[in-house]
């Protein structure tokens, strides 16, 4: 670089020392101090903690409402605001469909304040939770103990628990026990309505314990069985009848119950009862002695003989099916009643191709035992069955939906 260049280049540097200092990107004095540590947040307050639980579960929060409870709760409270978390923190549980954590819950509770005034209902809770799990024993318990604490109880919350016990024991196959306490809980409504104590703002568990009546009539008369010699197989088809009867009186008290879900169920069901009466019938065992011109006759016989048993199958469904269609109502039992309809009238339709031989069966998925229930309502009202949700006044954690018998 030349020389005058580099006296250029000396004097510029100098020119910008004597200047001073400018903008730095250097940080200053007060930039570098030791850094002060951030003030941690406060700890909640215990008031604090159930109010934002509280509000979380209002609000359908139920997984933050669970971890806002617990932590309430694991400080130890004691009082009116613990017996409230409790209530919080097994609701939050029932939201999330967490039934084996409601129980624990419901449990502590009971532990805690085993004489609380709502100790019925908790209990009731109880069943419902136990009911969800299909522990049916734990359910009848839970239910028979919530009885025992309603002693004050309004007709129509005896009735639910009085159904959803005996439920529990249909379930679990005790007749006898199912039986009885389905029975008193039709008899509380009727004297309930008779003394005017109650307007009831739903029948869905007079309809319930109704409907399980009749399915207690249908189960024994499957289980009837039709034997030979003639002798036997007059006292079985005696017996097998008044069975038949039981259930079809039973069933029609179902529908005077006047909840749609049960009428459309127990309506169902009566078309299929006498389905299985004409099974029943024409595929009992003939006589060993009867050659085969006389089956062939006995066979024919027998058809026209059971020809109403059809026609009388086919007039519930179509009152089923009109009753339903009269009132806009859909559901599972409506579609199974119109499938069976159509299927009966194109058997009539067909004609007799089976000279000489019993009639193919008209129930033939019909069981000795009767299928128990894998549906429940939720909470949001849907009615599991695949149905139209429940009404407002039917939502409960477990309301029953019975599968075909």
């Amino acid at each position: 670089m030349p020389r005058s260049s580099l006296l250029l280049f000396a004097l510029s540097l100098a020119a910008c020392a004597s200047r001073g200092p400018g903008p730095s990107l250097a940080p200053s004095a007060t930039e570098v101090a030791a850094p002060t540590e951030t003030a941690a947040a406060p700890e909640p307050t215990p008031a604090h903690l159930l109010e934002s639980a509280e509000s979380a579960l209002a609000s359908g929060e139920a997984a933050r409402a669970v971890a806002l409870f617990g932590r309430y709760l694991a400080g130890g409270p004691t009082g009116e605001d613990a017996r409230q978390a409790y209530l919080g923190l097994a609701s939050a549980h029932e939201s999330l469909r967490d039934c084996a954590a409601a129980l624990r819950v419901y449990g502590a509770y009971l532990e805690h304040f085993p004489e609380a005034a709502d100790r019925a209902e908790v209990h009731g809770r109880r069943g419902a939770c136990a009911a969800e799990l299909e522990e049916w024993e734990s359910s009848a318990a839970a239910y028979a103990a919530a009885r025992a604490a309603a002693t004050d109880a309004l007709p129509s919350v005896r009735v639910e628990f009085l159904a959803r016990e005996g439920y529990a024991r249909f379930q679990l196959g005790d007749f006898d026990a199912a039986d009885k306490l389905l029975g008193e809980a039709d008899a509380v409504f009727t004297a309930a309505q008779e003394a005017g104590a109650e307007r009831f703002t739903t029948y869905y568990f007079v309809g319930m314990a109704r409907f399980y009546l009749a399915a207690i009539h249908h189960r024994r008369f499957r289980e009837a069985p039709i034997r030979l010699p003639e002798k036997t197989m007059a006292e079985d088809f005696a017996r097998k009848f008044e069975h038949l009867q039981r259930a079809q009186e039973a069933y029609n008290h179902t529908i005077r119950a006047k909840h749609m879900f049960w009428v459309s169920a127990a309506g169902y069901q009566l078309g299929s009862l006498f389905e299985e009466f004409y099974d029943a019938l024409m595929h009992a065992p003939v006589p060993e002695w009867l050659d085969d011109k006389q089956r062939q006759v006995y066979y024919e016989e027998l058809k026209g003989q059971l020809r109403p048993v059809v026609n009388k199958a086919i007039w519930v469904f179509e009152k089923n099916l009109e009753t339903a269609r009269r009132l806009g109502y859909e559901s599972h039992f409506i579609e199974q009643t119109e499938a069976k309809l159509s299927e009966l009238q194109g058997i009539l339709l067909a004609g007799d191709s089976g000279w000489g031989k019993p009639h193919p069966r008209l129930a033939p998925d019909a069981r000795g035992e009767i299928a128990t229930t894998q549906g429940s309502s939720l909470p949001g009202g849907a009615s599991g069955d695949g149905s139209e949700p429940l009404p407002a006044a039917d939502r409960k954690l477990f309301v029953p939906i019975p599968t075909a018998l």
